[in-house]
């Protein structure tokens, strides 16, 4: 499983955070005219939870596994025509494209941290010109998916174990909507009521 550490890190750290804003809210003089406040805090964790924190991308035999703040992808080998690291690890599907939020390219800087054994390790699809995009170095979130990826990918495509007929599946994820939109409603209520 891949996810972002700075994203888990974050999360803790803004959890932190509201839960004394929370604290601070019920400690006041008078906590009961303050009560519109108290979704606000749970607002911020619920958003920073469904952004940083429930991202992730999950690779086995069946194929790729992409949770983003919102949707569900499952993705079986067979529809991957293309695993590209560009902004993240994006999967080109015969209807367009799955970008993982939980494994972006790392920033300009990262082209500094490539190393040879990036390039070595690099499979035949990642390279371009000899070299590797800094989304592809295997020490980057996005470059140790896309490897993994690319490493199920092209040993099924070279075995000519590929279900051309496969298709990727999108799905709503209810839970992580329910998990922000409560909070968000009732801080709009007490926005209404105050």
């Amino acid at each position: 499983m891949f996810r972002s550490s700075f994203g888990r890190v974050i999360t803790v750290v803004i959890g932190i955070l509201m839960a004394l804003a929370l604290v601070s809210v019920m400690l006041a003089d008078d906590p009961a005219s303050s009560l519109w406040v108290l979704p606000w805090p749970l607002l911020g964790a619920a958003v920073t939870w469904a952004f940083m924190w429930r991202p992730r991308v999950v690779i086995d035999g069946q194929g790729v596994a992409i949770r983003n703040p919102f949707t569900d992808w499952d993705v079986p080998w067979g529809a991957v025509k293309r695993i590209d690291t560009k902004w993240a690890l994006e999967l080109t599907l015969e209807r367009g494209t799955v970008t993982a939020w939980a494994a972006p390219a790392p920033s300009r800087y990262g082209i500094a941290r490539i190393t040879r054994e990036d390039i070595r390790l690099a499979r035949e699809s990642s390279t371009v010109g000899g070299g590797i995009r800094p989304g592809d170095s295997v020490h980057s979130v996005s470059g140790a998916a896309a490897h993994v990826t690319r490493a199920h990918w092209e040993e099924l495509r070279d075995e000519g174990l590929l279900d051309d007929s496969a298709r990727a599946t999108r799905s709503w994820s209810a839970p992580a909507i329910a998990v922000v939109a409560v909070p968000a409603l009732l801080a709009a209520a007490g926005l209404l009521l105050r």
